[in-house]
């Protein structure tokens, strides 16, 4: 049957069997790589007698598949399956965890964990780097391959915080530029995660608030109107390199006032014992990767950073119905709870973001106040209300249940920030 011919539930149920079936068959692979891998040691080896220089080179010949894709399949080989010692003893697997689960969960997800907590395994404890594998391979089993990255990072922290942000690393900081033939100019920087959330902070607060500015030119008046933040991944592109020009506009002409700096922050959630001590981490908005506390003592004497310590000075955080929109403090305290969007998998930082009411303010006499608050930037603000999509926030955690027309079942789907590693839950 042709898939255009299919209805949607008929679609997104062929794509859910066709990926559960390359899951299947990916483990599969995954085993016999692993088998290859161990018959190919010795340069006699397997893949030494097809002429191979390694086990890799041979499957990427086998599955015509390339290097990199057979390198995957090797390592988590090696890595999830026993294997012999030089005396012929059996050496348990090294993430048996991993192995279990292929079938299960993606290659990617599969590789992101392995290789997150190989770079962490000889500084952490044996039971420790169990209970972290467990858990993230309980989270890939319902979430993508980016997001389990990101969780995966978290994990490392926990297990190695003295290994978090290395003097050396920003020292690696560089630009590059190239001059084009085309007259354009390319720019490749990389910066350590402190650096760069101050450049992120900029780029976001100027995007932001152009994609929220209010759009006055004329347009067919019968035509729907679009989100803001369906704007094409090409023209957010421009505006975040519009920043940057602005930005050094501003610096040659201090006078420019164009540029959101005044709006512009930077977010660093830190305890307040770490923040006194200055032990323990911290974590920037937006960044995947924690800075030791000391850090972040330093970056809280900066104007522009705020501490995600929240409620101090007595201050409101609950209007009630006296209020209709969401005020900058309780709009903070949502940032700190769900991130940035709210939604789930949604990557877009808080600057893109605007406080929803979960139980309509107008429609249903939702309060303002932060049990009914979520932050979504615009594109799933609308589909929330476009849609029917209903939100609820359990434990802290804020779960969207899809309408029975998407979903038959209705299903919550987690959102908000990515959970917490906890050792002490083992």
């Amino acid at each position: 049957m042709s898939s255009a011919t299919l209805t949607d539930a008929e679609l997104l149920a062929e794509f859910e069997q066709a990926f559960a079936l390359r899951r299947q068959v990916d483990a599969r692979l995954v085993e016999l790589a692993g088998e290859l891998s161990a018959r190919s040691q010795a340069s006699d080896g397997l893949a030494g007698r097809h002429g191979c220089t390694s086990a890799a080179a041979f499957v990427a010949q086998l599955g015509r598949i390339s290097q990199s894709s057979a390198g995957q399949l090797c390592r988590l080989g090696a890595a999830t399956q026993p294997r012999l010692s030089l005396l012929g003893g059996e050496i348990p697997a090294a993430f048996p965890t991993v192995g279990a689960a292929l079938g299960d969960i993606s290659l990617d997800a599969a590789s992101f964990i392995v290789g997150a907590l190989s770079s962490v395994s000889s500084r952490a404890a044996i039971d420790d780097l169990e209970v972290a594998e467990a858990a993230l391979v309980e989270f890939a089993t319902d979430n993508s391959a980016d997001m389990v990255r990101k969780l995966a990072a978290r994990w490392c922290d926990a297990l190695d915080p003295d290994g978090v942000l290395p003097e050396e690393l920003p020292a690696q900081r560089f630009l590059r530029r190239t001059q084009l033939a085309t007259g354009m100019k390319r720019y490749v920087m990389e910066l350590d995660p402190v650096n760069a959330a101050y450049v992120d902070a900029v780029i976001d607060a100027a995007v932001g608030a152009a994609i929220r500015k209010p759009q006055f030119e004329d347009r067919d008046v019968t035509a729907p109107a679009t989100p803001a933040d369906e704007t094409p991944a090409l023209p957010l592109a421009q505006l975040a390199a519009d920043a940057i020009v602005d930005l050094a506009r501003h610096g040659i002409a201090c006078d420019n006032r164009k540029v959101p700096l005044p709006s512009t922050t930077v977010v660093v959630r830190v305890s307040l014992e770490s923040l006194q001590t200055g032990i323990g981490l911290a974590s920037i908005d937006g960044c995947d990767y924690s800075i030791p506390a000391a850090v972040a003592r330093v970056m809280a004497a900066d104007a522009n950073i705020i501490p995600a310590v929240l409620g101090a000075n007595s201050a409101i955080l609950d209007f009630g119905l006296s209020r209709r929109l969401f005020s900058t403090t309780q709009k903070l305290a949502l940032i700190d709870r769900d991130g940035g969007c709210g939604w789930p998998g949604c990557c877009r930082p808080p600057s893109y973001t605007e406080a929803h009411h979960m139980k309509w303010w107008m429609a249903d006499g939702g309060p303002t106040d932060l049990s009914n608050g979520v932050m979504l930037c615009s594109r799933h603000h609308h589909t929330i209300h476009d849609l029917g999509w209903t939100v609820s926030v359990e434990n802290n955690v804020p779960w969207f249940v899809p309408p029975s027309s998407i979903d038959a079942t209705r299903t919550p789907r987690r959102g908000g920030r990515l959970p917490q590693p906890d050792l002490a839950a083992a």
